[in-house]
């Protein structure tokens, strides 16, 4: 009984040594379909449509996505072109050895790779780009069958040019780095584009998705009151910034988890319930925290003897009066941002500017569990 069940596929050393095994591999598998397909003649090429669950059959070894990846391979070496995109399973992959009909020498005998093929479509020599260089019209075709528009094909042609005259390398075959080059800047171009579309600026409305929450209070262990009160002076900073971003969650769990951690530090150096006195300050990493979260240290210390008078009368004892204080001005900084933006809107005339708060100071200083 013969070990090799089946018809085995005969390669070139050469040419595997040349543009690579899996390539050569690949190559001969299509030269033997097209032995037995009926080509079609365009533009002076044979093409060739194969049935893809017939080539992916004949390589059980490989997948989809290594059929696509090796034939792009071919495509950019100029062996091979192809029509109607980038091989997959689910439409007929038509391809043309890149010879025209006419061509003395043969892509592949029936049993092996020619390596006159390599050889003859290369120069014999090495050497330097030309000032007027220009790809042909067959280099353009190639990059449009991958997607590439000519205009932008055209438009890599200067920086090409002086990039390689700059470093006066020489090379067999300028077209094959032209391609390859275009191609690399074509996907950079797309990838930009593609996160630009997602790009947005924030606005009023904006909340924190449902996952960033999750990432926060769940799975970090912070607050909710913390975080909810976090989000207007987030708001306001980047609103006025006018900068457009798509990963606005990521900012945000960002600049939550910087304030949590100043701010289970002020907890931590707090356990005893006091009441307040008429000389309180807050300590000063109270101002760190409000510096992280963009709200000025001057703002704070104005509304220092307000806040210490309204808790002399309430008489209430908490355990950290710097974090309830860290609370009320996040609040009102919020608070009075948004009276400041309806009244630049011709919402809020009555409101005079500058105004700490125009509202009850016991609505402002309500209770939150968080703060106790």
């Amino acid at each position: 009984m013969s070990l090799i069940p089946e018809k085995p596929i005969v390669i070139s050393p050469t040419l595997a040594a040349t543009i690579g095994l899996e390539e050569t591999v690949l190559l001969q598998l299509l030269q033997e379909c097209s032995t037995h397909g009926n080509p079609e003649t365009s533009n002076g090429f044979n093409w060739i449509t194969l049935p893809s669950e017939k080539l992916l059959r004949l390589s059980p070894f490989w997948g989809q996505d290594d059929i696509r990846r090796l034939s792009a391979s071919l495509h950019e070496k100029g062996l091979l072109l192809i029509s109607g995109g980038p091989f997959t399973a689910s439409q007929p992959f038509k391809f043309a050895f890149n010879e025209t009909c006419g061509s003395q020498s043969t892509l592949a005998s029936s049993s092996t790779v020619n390596r006159s093929m390599v050889t003859e479509n290369q120069p014999k020599s090495a050497k330097t780009i030309g000032s007027s260089w220009q790809p042909s019209e067959d280099a353009l075709r190639q990059l449009a069958q991958l997607g590439v528009t000519k205009e932008f094909a055209q438009q890599q042609i200067p920086q090409f040019v002086s990039y390689w005259r700059d470093r006066n390398v020489p090379r067999h075959s300028w077209e094959s780095k032209y391609i390859k080059e275009v191609w690399r800047q074509w996907q950079q171009a797309q990838a930009t584009q593609n996160r630009k579309s997602k790009e947005v600026s924030l606005t009023g409305a904006w909340r924190p998705s449902i996952d960033a929450l999750d990432i926060l209070i769940t799975k970090g262990g912070i607050s909710g009151n913390f975080v909810d009160d976090a989000i207007p002076e987030f708001i306001l900073y980047w609103r006025d910034r006018g900068d457009v971003s798509s990963t606005w969650d990521s900012k945000f769990i960002h600049h939550v988890r910087r304030q949590w951690q100043f701010f289970t530090g002020i907890m931590d150096q707090d356990s005893m319930p006091r009441i307040i006195t008429s000389q309180w300050k807050p300590k000063e990493a109270v101002y760190d925290v409000l510096q992280m979260a963009n709200i000025e240290r001057s703002f704070a210390e104005k509304i220092v003897p307000e806040f210490v008078l309204y808790w002399q009368e309430n008489g209430t004892p908490q355990c950290s009066w710097s974090t309830k204080f860290l609370q009320y001005v996040k609040r009102q900084w919020a608070y009075q941002s948004k009276l400041t933006t309806e009244s630049s809107n011709g919402k809020q005339q009555g409101h005079s500017k500058g105004r700490i708060r125009d509202r009850s100071i016991i609505d402002a200083l309500s209770d939150r569990s968080w703060a106790s």
